[in-house]
């Protein structure tokens, strides 16, 4: 269909005028959404749900955020709060998001006092990785390790000793025995054999990597000592994770 140079003009006009109206429409609603999310107040955060944290209160742990209640959520960048949780020597790792409207999720793994180290000034408190949380003067009742020499440390860091080929397998000495179920409650690194005690003066006396390979077997004599009432001599552990109970002379 053909068109007069007089209604072209008019259908040109009529187009410019739907542009500009659908700019207008688009800014309005721009602005109504700038309003909305950042000087109205909705999307201000007034909650902060933190999940799965057993050091850490709640509050403390949200303390730990940076966040301050009345925040605007959208100004808030969760990467940089998992940041300054993950900071912190007990957060291993740390999960944040929206909860719109006002609100943040955060879920928290966290790491758990698994031992102690003796060092100059007190203790050091580690997590099975060998990761020290604290520095302490009083100690906590956790399964110890003696015989070590520390190197510098400090919280949120791992732990460091003179006798480097010896702390890993101690660390993991001690997490075998926990998911075992065998309580020990000190482990000498510093003698030419290991001495791991189950009680002040019942002593298992072997190669690391042999009492965990006997540890069945050594759960088994143990209980009978115990039934026994006998808490006092050294188990000696063999190559082949079999063991001989030599008992102390009173």
């Amino acid at each position: 269909m053909r068109y007069s140079e007089t209604e072209r003009k008019k259908r040109g006009k009529r187009k410019k005028k739907h542009y500009f109206l659908n700019v207008s429409i688009a800014i309005l609603v721009i602005l109504g959404l700038w309003f909305l999310g950042f000087r109205s107040g909705v999307f201000d955060i007034h909650r902060l749900d933190v999940q799965n944290n057993v050091h850490y209160t709640a509050a403390q742990a949200a303390e730990l955020t940076g966040v301050s209640i009345g925040d605007n959520i959208f100004r808030t960048r969760v990467s940089e709060v998992e940041e300054r949780l993950e900071k912190d020597p007990y957060i291993r790792s740390a999960e944040v998001e929206w909860d719109l409207p006002d609100g943040l999720a955060i879920v928290l793994e966290e790491r758990t006092e698994n031992i102690l180290i003796e060092y100059a000034e007190g203790y050091i408190i580690l997590d099975f990785d060998g990761e020290i949380l604290r520095l302490t003067q009083e100690a906590p009742i956790l399964p110890i390790i003696v015989g070590l020499t520390p190197i510098g440390p400090a919280p949120g860091t791992p732990m460091k000793a003179e006798e480097a080929g010896q702390l890993k397998p101690g660390l993991d000495f001690f997490k075998f025995a926990s998911e075992h179920d065998f309580y020990i409650k000190k482990l000498d690194l510093g003698s030419v054999i290991p001495r791991a005690y189950v009680f002040d003066r019942l002593v298992i006396e072997g190669d690391l990597g042999n009492i965990e390979k006997g540890m069945n077997e050594i759960k088994r004599v143990i209980a009978d000592l115990d039934s026994k009432g006998i808490e006092r001599g050294t188990l000696s552990v063999g190559g082949n994770g079999t063991c001989s109970f030599t008992p102390e002379l009173r």
